[in-house]
């Protein structure tokens, strides 16, 4: 029988289980910093093509030309490309993009209180765990090739940014060449076949604009050879998309072995995310991974 759509979907038992035992890992996208204001792809690109006239890295016919391309990320590809061979140094200041005024969702005080670990394809650092405001920032958040480790998914609290971070703008991953390299790299496939084989996986805010990057990230899954369904995607429809929902929750378990978690967007849209994550961790007990767990992965990451 085909899953229902409904406003408040269930937590799956897989879930409950993997928070209790210490192997859940929240894996975050795009589509929950844009519930708080932060830019689309298209604006992203937009804001870093403006930077680049406001600095005369490129003229006004230069950016209509780039901004005429349908597709952000071949804009936002050219533009860093523009911006590395500036003879006068880096002109984009990626913080600043990244900067809000104000936070117009409540979504990341939930998502702060999962007492689990945490991996992401954001650049910004609006995860910032409730567990870990007691420690130093660089004892638990990672957005360093090196830093992709095993023994960080043991650790509750712990944000691995897998696509780099504003603060140091030479780790993002931005154009296309930057995301066939990362994914080719040994670090990147490797980390995620150990996520995807020690972990219970539940991505968030990977919607059907992220389509794209979520299936670079999957690949690695297939490779991680698990028969256990233990990745979970939370995606929104409306009540007429029924039949869409039903085939693309087919092509995940057959193409990734992944179980779509859908929700109605009738009444709130994305925003309905927000009443999800609040219920679902309250209902959720986090464990921690047990130290044989912790022992084997140590030992996984210096052989």
């Amino acid at each position: 029988m085909a899953d229902i759509l409904r406003e408040m979907p269930e937590l799956d038992p897989e879930i409950i289980t993997a928070a209790k035992e210490g192997s859940l890992v929240l894996f975050i996208g795009a589509g929950i910093s844009r519930l708080v204001g932060h830019q689309s792809w298209d604006g992203f690109a937009y804001g870093v093509v403006e930077q680049l006239l406001n600095n005369r890295v490129i003229n006004h016919y230069e950016k209509e030309m780039i901004n005429a391309l349908a597709d952000p990320r071949k804009r936002l590809s050219i533009a860093k490309i523009l911006d590395d061979e500036n003879e006068n140094g880096t002109q984009v200041d990626y913080q600043k993009i990244f900067t809000l005024s104000k936070e117009n969702s409540d979504i990341y005080k939930s998502i702060n209180e999962f007492g689990c670990t945490f991996v992401t394809t954001n650049y910004d650092k609006l995860i910032a765990p409730e567990i870990s405001k007691e420690k130093s920032e660089d004892e638990w958040r990672y957005f360093e090739r090196k830093d992709l480790l095993s023994a960080n998914l043991d650790q509750k609290g712990a944000v691995v940014h897998i696509h780099g971070c504003v603060d140091e703008p030479s780790s993002m991953v931005i154009t296309t060449k930057d995301y066939l390299n990362h994914y080719t790299s040994g670090e990147v496939p490797e980390f995620l076949q150990k996520l995807f084989l020690n972990k219970t996986v539940l991505f968030l805010g990977y919607g059907l604009e992220e389509t794209e990057i979520l299936e670079y990230v999957l690949k690695s899954s297939n490779q991680a050879g698990s028969a256990e369904t233990k990745l979970f995607i939370l995606q929104g429809f409306f009540q007429a998309e029924q039949l869409l929902f039903d085939k693309l929750n087919k092509y995940y378990r057959k193409s990734f072995n992944a179980k779509l978690i859908g929700f109605l967007r009738d009444h709130e849209n994305y925003e309905q995310q927000t009443s999800i994550i609040e219920k679902w961790v309250k209902q959720l007990d986090f464990g921690g991974a047990s130290l044989a767990e912790q022992l084997a992965e140590l030992d996984s990451d210096l052989s």
